[in-house]
């Protein structure tokens, strides 16, 4: 079994004495039961053409060549801002959870494809290239592995 990792930031809410706490609490709690993931999704051999692109393989002699990995860290910037954004408007009753969720959701995606598309490095062995008819794409079934990058809404504990 994988284990997950979790990460927790603090946004600042500034609260005066005309806010109902109470409530305050209530459109916020939402926020701690339910999470993003934000990956690919596909069938088995996919899942597996997926890691050896993202991971590599010294047994293929396969150059690892993360998309979702690196995705992630240039997604973790404009997410943050969004949530801290997100979460004051929450607190003051001006947005959903859900909605802030979605947006998440697709800044993360958006800037995994994004990623996607600049992978250029390592390049093809030339032994490999060589031997490579027509496409010089980098990644094997790249255009199904960019189409099934996806992200997901979920209960915590998931």
């Amino acid at each position: 079994m994988a284990s997950q990792r979790s990460r927790a930031r603090r946004v600042g809410v500034q609260v005066t004495g005309e806010d109902n706490l109470q409530l305050l609490a209530e459109r916020l709690r939402p926020l701690t039961e339910q999470k993003i993931r934000i990956g690919m999704q596909g069938d088995a051999e996919l899942a597996m053409v997926a890691g050896v692109n993202e991971y590599g393989s010294v047994k293929m002699n396969i150059p690892a060549r993360s998309f979702i990995g690196t995705g992630k860290k240039k997604g973790q910037a404009p997410i943050g801002k969004l949530v801290r954004a997100g979460v004051t408007e929450i607190a003051h009753g001006r947005k959903s959870v859900d909605s802030l969720f979605v947006e998440i959701g697709e800044t993360g995606l958006d800037r995994m494809k994004k990623n996607f598309e600049r992978i250029k490095q390592p390049p093809l062995s030339a032994r490999y290239a060589a031997g490579k008819t027509g496409s010089r794409k980098l990644l094997h079934r790249e255009d199904e592995l960019k189409d099934s990058l996806t992200y997901d809404i979920v209960p915590r504990g998931q």
